[in-house]
């Protein structure tokens, strides 16, 4: 089947780009033709791609606009399916509806939150209310939606249609059953969301990487606040003067001065090491240095692919407890589970696993053999297409 898979960016940029750029290349392999239409990014990456800078924006002109531009792009290349991933501008979506059987990820909560992410910036908790005006309300004491008010009204906007537009879906694939149950909540067909685990974009080892020599925490992801990249540091602060922490992300010039005021102030500065964004082969070259990935996020993440990573390398993860992160770290069998915003309970798991090396190894074994079992990229494509083929096979309301 030929797919056109719609996604503001395009280039190695997070979970989601990952997951997509890993992606295609395995449904070309067995046939099914690949294109790509984007916002931000570099065309080099896909055979076929086509920048459409609209996809980014919200405004009443943008939506009709972009409408016009996705009817012409469906017209000269007619895929028989549209995969949608992360966009803004809902009158992309709108005529693909018209023309061709349409599949939406929820990477995240953009289409049953305002703010798509169910989080309160202001006090780093889980929101657990459905969208309605009250969020409004909300955002003014903790800080969920933009301060902007034209911005917050079309954030808005685009929750409210989803809502009324749900049923023009032909199916929703879920991340995790987390993620399933928070669209159920909001109102969504659970019949027509179908759990399809993110795959882990590196193969797993044949057998765990040798502890490193030097006590080793990695944090690797986006550096932004829902991240809980400080909780990070003030866990490093609290460990021996032994133990290295390292973070890989999008560690602008603003943050580096920030992470190192922090960990100055902390005490722990002359044992962070701060990287920018690494390759995948750097990566794998990172997760064999390290002794335990540390995944503070404060946010309900729908599932979390870093970790797969981690355990596909053999190293156990101290994480949050938080959205669909149980779906792959398992307590006490390939890492420790801790409450969000806790650097004392992360130190004392992390502690845990540097004293108790046999312990570390064996949840390594089982970590990778998780990874194998159920997040292979055999098994989500398998599981793709299935939700594929229900899309083709009926048509949305």
């Amino acid at each position: 089947m030929k797919i056109l898979h719609l996604n503001e960016h395009l280039g190695w940029y997070g979970g989601i780009e990952t997951y997509l750029l890993s992606l295609i290349p395995r449904l070309e392999k067995l046939g099914h033709a690949q294109l790509v239409c984007f916002s931000k990014g570099e065309k080099s990456h896909v055979a076929q791609a086509f920048r459409l800078p609209l996809l980014s924006h919200a405004s009443r002109d943008a939506v009709a606009e972009a409408r016009r531009a996705l009817d012409d792009l469906l017209e000269r290349e007619r895929p028989d399916l549209v995969h949608i991933h992360n966009i803004h501008n809902v009158g992309a979506i709108e005529a693909c509806f018209e023309r061709v059987p349409t599949v939406v990820t929820i990477h995240d909560y953009r289409y049953a939150c305002p703010a798509s992410n169910f989080f309160f910036r202001r006090t780093e908790e889980v929101c657990q209310r459905t969208c309605g005006p009250g969020c409004f309300a909300t955002t003014l004491t903790k800080r969920c939606l933009t301060p902007r008010p034209r911005y917050a009204w079309r954030y808005y906007q685009r929750v409210r249609w989803a809502a009324r537009h749900a049923s023009r879906f032909s199916r929703f694939v879920a991340p995790s059953d987390y993620a399933r149950q928070r669209f159920m909540a909001s109102g969504f067909d659970g019949e027509r969301i179908d759990v399809v685990p993110y795959f882990c974009p590196v193969a797993p080892r044949e057998k765990p990487r040798e502890i490193p020599s030097r006590p080793r925490m990695l944090f690797l992801g986006r550096m932004r606040p829902n991240k809980g990249y400080r909780y990070f540091v003030q866990s490093l602060a609290l460990l021996p003067d032994e133990v290295e922490g390292v973070m890989v992300g999008d560690n602008s010039p603003q943050r580096q001065q920030e992470l190192h005021q922090l960990a100055q102030q902390t005490g722990c500065n002359g044992r962070l090491r701060l990287r920018s964004w690494a390759g995948r082969d750097e990566i794998a070259d990172l997760l064999g240095q390290t002794s335990v990935l540390v995944f503070p996020s404060v946010w309900p993440e729908t599932l979390g692919i870093v970790g797969l990573e981690a355990l596909a390398s053999g190293v156990p993860v101290v994480s949050s407890d938080i959205g669909g992160v149980r779906e792959w770290l398992i307590e006490g069998e390939t890492g420790y589970l801790v409450p969000p915003k806790s650097p004392r309970e992360i130190a004392d798991a992390v502690g845990r696993l540097l004293n108790n090396p046999d312990t570390a190894e064996a949840m390594g074994r089982r970590g990778i053999r998780l990874i194998r079992e159920r997040f292979s990229p055999e098994y989500h494509i398998e599981h793709l297409l299935q939700t594929y083929r229900k899309a083709l096979d009926t048509s949305p309301a």
